[in-house]
């Protein structure tokens, strides 16, 4: 379990204007999910209770500041040294471009030292090309195309990243 003020300190958080908080459930409900993943998710039919379970196994944040939720992610182990991501951005996001990138840097590489990571993975919608384009500015390789992967059936890619 990680500290949520290492985490903070970690990812340079403008605390406590700005901060990571622990994931709950209500996040999801509180979310202004932006137009893409609310198309997308429109087709998995109970994705809070799937979260909830993934968010369970592993380690969940929320990203959210002057009562806004910027992102919700977090981390789930599949076997040692091995990973998979997850992050949910609201359409805020964008107000807060450049330092929650910078945040996700830091934290991809705080996670994997803690965690003794060999790889991080995740997958991005096929049409999802904002997703595409920080996958690679965040130095994840995109190693293949799962076909057909998605709740709506289209192709999602895998990104990796190497430690």
């Amino acid at each position: 379990m990680f500290s949520l003020n290492d985490i903070n300190r970690v990812t340079r958080m403008d605390y406590p204007r700005h901060q990571i908080v622990r994931w709950e459930p209500e996040h999801y409900k509180e979310i202004d999910l932006n137009d893409h993943d609310k198309q997308t998710l429109g087709h998995f039919h109970d994705y809070l209770e799937y979260l909830s379970v993934f968010a369970e196994g592993g380690d969940s944040f929320t990203a959210i500041g002057d009562g806004v939720i910027y992102a919700m992610f977090g981390c789930f182990p599949l076997w040692h040294g091995v990973a998979e991501a997850w992050l949910l951005p609201s359409r805020h996001i964008k107000r807060k471009t450049i330092s929650m990138h910078r945040a996700s840097l830091l934290f991809f590489d705080y996670y994997a030292q803690k965690k003794e990571l060999k790889r991080l993975q995740f997958t991005v919608h096929s049409t999802n090309f904002q997703a595409v384009r920080w996958a690679k500015r965040c130095y994840f390789t995109e190693e293949g195309t799962l076909k057909h992967y998605g709740p709506d059936g289209k192709d999602h890619y895998m990104f990796a990243r190497y430690y």
